[in-house]
This record gives C-alpha cells, structure tokens and sequence, in this order.
C-alpha cells in the first residue's frame, strides 16, 4: 500500500514520517469580521494535497484521519462545561460520497459537545473553489436552518478562504437567537 500523503510504501494510510508531520499542527486563530474568531490545525499550504481528495472516494479515510488529529483532540485542549453543538456548515452528502464537514463535526463528539446533523443546509449549491470575494459575495450560500438548535454553537468547516461562507451561516443562526461560539476548521487559507 502507498501513503496517501507521499506516495512512499506503508501498511497503513500514512506512513510513519508524514503521521508524525501531521501531527505537528500549526494551529492558529484568524478573526474575521467583528473579531469573530476562526481556530484551525493546519495552513492550507501544508494540507493542500490531502484536502483535495474531499473530491474523491479515498478522501473519507483522509478527513477520518485529519479529523483524529485534530477536531478529536479539541475536546482536550476546549474544556467547556456546558452543553454545546457542533454544526457543520452544508453537511449534505454529495455524489453519494459522503460529507468531509460531517466527519470533522462528529470527531469533536463529547461530553459537552453534541454534534447536530443536517442542521444547516446551504440552498444555493454554486462552488467557491478557486473564485474570489467578489463572486463570494455576490453567489451567497443562503443557508437554512432545518433544525431547532437548544445550545450555543461551533461551526464546523474544512476551509476558510475569505470567510464569507463561517459568516453567513453564523448570522443565519443568530437571526434564530442561536448563540455561535466560534468556528473550526482544518485549514486557513490565507497566506
């Protein structure tokens, strides 16, 4: 078998040297508007590769993988002490694939974080991949909330590039009275 990651011969789907790179998280905080914080593990330069196969078939064991390194341990590092939900933004399987935000959102699982599904759907399907903030802001996701939300929340995405996706699904909830917290994401984007 050959790790995902470089390619190089391994028994499982990363080898020893790329296990032990992930494992080094360069994690940060980015704020975006009125210092809404965004917590994430990675630069997307350093998972680039490994974020792309959300893409394909293999990529659910990639986000099973990032997920265990990273939204599992968050639990550790967070410590709250009450009831939260983590809402994954569009959670929608496509292509019947699966979700890669669903498995970062059920990885932070705990005694006081309760992962809520198929909360948050985006109506608007179009593709952000690759456009800028202009076609961001004028293509908004709008969002909708199919479920009723009893905690306050953290959103859960893989990216966040400009940010216009985490704000928009926070000002849908909180038009809700829906208290979000924070959002987390595997990879920042900007450079």
């Amino acid at each position: 078998m050959r790790c995902i990651s470089c390619h190089s011969f391994t028994l499982l789907a990363f080898c020893d040297s790329c296990l032990k790179e992930l494992s080094e998280q360069s994690w940060g905080v980015r704020k975006l508007e009125n210092d809404f914080k965004v917590y994430y593990f990675y630069k997307y330069s350093e998972i680039k590769h490994l974020l792309h196969s959300k893409h394909q078939f293999y990529g659910y064991f990639v986000f099973k993988f990032l997920a265990k390194l990273s939204f599992a341990k968050f639990y550790q590092i967070f410590k709250p002490q009450t009831k939260i939900n983590a809402i994954a933004l569009d959670d929608r399987v496509e292509k019947g694939l699966y979700s890669h935000a669903a498995i970062l959102a059920k990885a932070l699982k705990s005694p006081f974080i309760q992962p809520l599904f198929h909360a948050l759907q985006a109506q608007n399907k179009i593709k952000y991949s690759g456009k800028s903030l202009d076609f961001r802001r004028k293509n908004k996701r709008n969002f909708k909330l199919l479920k009723e939300i009893k905690y306050p929340v953290i959103l859960v995405d893989d990216i966040v590039t400009t940010g216009s996706s985490i704000l928009e699904a926070k000002e849908i909830l909180e038009k809700n009275k829906i208290s979000v917290l924070f959002a987390l994401v595997l990879a920042d984007a900007k450079d």
